[in-house]
């Protein structure tokens, strides 16, 4: 042990036991602190390496001991004991909270009621079905027809002299177009009224003389000559022939001439082609489901397959009471104004026929799967049902009832959803 007495030294407030040098056994050394002579163990036991007094003096700081008076005990809190003041305190404040659990509860459990009563019972808003006058519209494509077309021929044999007209020609009634030469037709009418004249006198002679089989082939060689006779004479006094030329039955243009001037043509032979185009007629495939529907005299809208900027007004002038099995379609004759020459014979259209009728009209919306089983939910008594219904035709954003509503239902238009059938609900409002 080393004792430090001089002034201003550090002296250590323990004591060490050092184990002598040469010694393999451990040796811990006690480290304590005196405050009025009782020993405090500060740590464990611990090795210490012997040192000595130079390294202890180069090592040693100042320290500052504290007072005993400076000393202070972390403080412990104490549960109070049943019956003192401190427990009356606490007891009011328990029962605070008690009535703020149950409150909070009660909160929780009204609110999830009430929420549970807004899901059960959704909002709607209703519509009251009513009929009103519309304009449906029923059609189908078609091809453009001249209103008239006329081939222009000869009964017999002729020389064309000259071709007064071309392909694309305006003409107009009795304008002559092809000037003939009436030496063969004048020559044929004279041959057939000789054959005839011949095979009357054969009959007379074989009346008197001859058997009956013999009178019979007289009468049937006279009859036909006869026929041939009145037939060239019938078509030689045709008002398409004056003057030695044929002239044009009707106003139109020439779409076609198949002869030409000097040339010698056959009998029944189509010489020249007349259009009036000024009219011309769509013929239109309509799907016999609307036969019903259509009728002479109705309007109907044109758009050409090539113009589809423009519409034209019709009216059906025909509709012809055969159906075609392999489209289940009908035709429709449509009748178009055409003083500008718009619509070209051959064009392909579009036709739309109008149909004004009074029908049960509800909005889109309100109908549930229109494409496969249409539904809506009709109210009555605040209690929603489903009801199928059968759509005649889509209007814009409207449907067309046939069957399934009457006037004065009131059906779910908005909150229809999440609905179920045979649901409760409370009607917001009903339009009209």
């Amino acid at each position: 042990m080393h004792n430090y007495q001089r002034r201003g030294q550090f002296r250590p407030p323990f004591s060490t036991e050092v184990l002598p040098e040469g010694e393999n056994a451990p040796h811990t050394e006690t480290l304590y602190a005196r405050k009025n002579d009782a020993p405090t163990i500060f740590s464990p036991r611990v090795t210490v390496q012997p040192l000595s007094p130079n390294q202890i003096q180069a090592q040693t700081k100042p320290v500052t001991l504290l007072q005993p008076e400076q000393w202070s005990m972390p403080l412990v809190p104490v549960t109070p004991l049943p019956g003192s003041n401190s427990a009356l305190h606490l007891v009011p404040k328990k029962k605070i909270i008690l009535v703020a659990t149950i409150l909070f509860l009660l909160f929780t459990v009204a609110f999830f009621a009430w929420m549970s009563v807004r899901v059960t019972t959704p909002d709607v808003t209703l519509y009251q079905v009513s009929e009103h006058a519309v304009t449906q519209y029923s059609g189908g494509g078609g091809i453009v027809f001249p209103r008239q077309q006329f081939t222009l021929s000869y009964p017999v044999v002729e020389y064309a002299v000259d071709v007064l007209v071309k392909v694309g020609d305006q003409v107009s009634p009795n304008q002559p177009l092809l000037k003939l030469d009436p030496t063969r037709l004048n020559a044929q009418i004279k041959q057939l009224s000789d054959d005839a004249a011949a095979a009357q006198a054969y009959l007379s002679s074989v009346s008197t003389t001859g058997n009956a089989a013999s009178i019979a082939q007289a009468q049937q060689q006279y009859t036909l000559a006869k026929n041939k006779y009145n037939a060239l004479m019938a078509e030689s006094s045709s008002l398409l022939l004056h003057d030695g030329s044929l002239i044009s039955p009707m106003s139109g243009v020439i779409t076609s001439v198949n002869v030409n001037s000097g040339e010698i043509f056959a009998a029944d032979a189509p010489l020249l082609v007349i259009m009036d185009e000024a009219v011309v007629i769509v013929h239109v495939k309509v799907p016999l489901a609307n036969l019903s529907q259509v009728h002479t005299g109705q309007k109907a809208v044109v758009t050409p397959s090539a113009l589809p900027n423009l519409n034209f007004q019709g009216t059906i002038s025909a509709v012809i009471p055969q159906a075609d099995p392999q489209t289940d379609t009908f035709e429709v004759w449509v009748s178009i104004p055409n003083p500008y020459k718009t619509l070209l014979p051959g064009m392909s259209a579009f036709v739309r026929i109008q149909t004004p009728k009074q029908a049960l009209v509800v909005p889109r919306l309100a109908v549930l799967n229109p494409s496969l089983e249409p539904v809506t939910f009709i109210v009555r008594h605040q209690f929603a049902y489903l009801q199928p219904v059968q759509i005649d035709a889509l209007i814009g954003d409207q449907f067309l009832i046939h069957s399934g509503l009457k006037v004065g239902d009131q059906i779910v238009l908005v909150g229809q959803n999440m609905l179920r059938n045979n649901q409760h609900v409370h009607v917001r409002s009903v339009e009209m």
